[in-house]
């Protein structure tokens, strides 16, 4: 096959666990990671460079340990690079360690390109099941790859499924980003290895009734839908102002309100006011010293999309 000019992806950020939905459900938000493969125009001993631009560029490595670099490589392998090498450029708006999936777009990205590059045809399915061996669990990937609301799982054999659902109602998304980072297995070091009967009961009750809310458009259910034993009352104590935030209730719009993935950002659904709910939240994380972003987002309906440039 010819090699191509350039090939760009763009992937979106994306919201798991909700709530209840740990390690199961995700949303993708109109936040992009945006990466450029392209032949370099200048020989490289290493076979490759890395520049990247935007949020979090500190954060992101511009050498071999760049995780889009490495997922390029475990799909199409270091044979199918020009003699002269790639260039890989990245473009990034999603906050890095905020628990808003930018591990999970960068390795759906590094294979999105390689399948391009070398023109696998490999269909979504495939490519969320390779980055789901990558980054350990299906949630994040699927939302990257799918777009909208997805539910995903694992079999026993290791294989994924995911849905995207149709969702009965619209709402607004409200991102609140503190301004300190949490790392997933951090995060994941604070959950017990046991839970009781009544919590995991608890869970599947409302993570049952999220689902059937959201294809009905019974958005008077969310707050109720969204409350999480499994989760969210374990990482409280790593994320000063999560408590209060998940105890609001008197905020005009607000619809329910979850930790962002392994946090410590906080996704909440409103029904307009988004600027009051933001607030409201933002205000929770700076009684604890904290400083906090608040953004209205879109949610992202396709997933991520590649484009080649012949």
């Amino acid at each position: 096959m010819r090699t191509p000019k350039a090939i760009r992806v763009r992937v979106p950020a994306s919201s798991a666990n909700l709530g209840p939905g740990f390690d199961t459900l995700a949303l993708a938000l109109g936040l992009y990671l945006e990466c450029t493969l392209r032949p370099s125009d200048r020989p490289s001993e290493k076979g490759f460079s890395v520049r990247v631009s935007g949020e979090d560029r500190a954060a992101i490595p511009p050498d071999e340990s760049n995780l889009t670099w490495r997922a390029f490589l475990r799909l199409a392998g270091r044979k199918a690079l020009p003699p002269r090498g790639i260039a890989l450029e990245i473009a990034n708006e999603i906050p890095v360690g905020k628990g808003l999936g930018s591990s999970a777009a960068a390795i759906v990205a590094g294979l999105a390109l390689a399948n391009e590059w070398l023109g696998l045809a490999k269909s979504r399915e495939e490519l969320v099941q390779l980055a789901t061996e990558i980054e350990g669990h299906p949630d994040n990937v699927a939302a990257a790859a799918w777009g909208g609301f997805v539910v995903s799982c694992q079999t026993e054999d290791q294989q994924v499924l995911s849905v995207k659902l149709r969702l009965g109602a619209e709402m607004d998304v409200v991102l609140v980003v503190p301004e300190f980072q949490l790392s997933t297995v951090a995060a994941r070091k604070a959950l017990p290895e046991k839970y009781s009967r009544q919590d995991a009961v608890f869970n599947l009750q409302r993570v049952a009734l999220l689902l059937a809310a959201l294809s009905e458009g019974r958005s008077a259910l969310f707050r109720e839908a969204m409350r999480d034993r499994l989760h969210q009352p374990y990482r409280a104590p790593l994320i000063p102002g999560l408590e209060e935030i998940l105890q609001l209730r008197d905020v005009p719009g607000l619809l329910g309100v979850a930790l962002s993935g392994a946090g410590p950002s906080v996704l909440a659904f409103c029904s307009g006011h988004s600027d009051k709910v933001g607030a409201a939240i933002v205000s929770c994380f700076r009684a604890k010293k904290i400083e906090a972003r608040a953004r209205r987002l879109p949610m992202d309906t396709v997933g991520f999309v590649v484009e080649r440039m012949a």
